[in-house]
């Protein structure tokens, strides 16, 4: 995945679900991603987030997963 297509799904992605993609990005690069994550979303999104960046072996199978793929995928295409 390129910038270009990255950039196509962090808005597609803020679209689709109101939080800001650009602020997230921000905020992991300076070592704030759980301050952005605690106050953007629900209880329940957080933990299942955290899970997820805390294991390397969750993010791969989650990633590897045909859902992901699909929605890359989908968030990649040209509209």
């Amino acid at each position: 995945m390129n910038n270009s297509d990255l950039e196509k799904m962090m808005k597609t992605a803020k679209e689709k679900t109101g939080v800001d993609i650009e602020g997230m990005k921000k905020a992991a690069e300076t070592g704030k991603l759980d301050d952005f994550i605690n106050k953007n979303l629900s209880a329940e999104a957080t933990k299942k987030i955290k899970n997820v960046l805390s294991s390397k072996e969750a993010a791969e199978k989650l990633l590897a997963s045909p859902q992901a793929k699909e929605l890359i995928k989908k968030l990649t295409q040209d509209k």
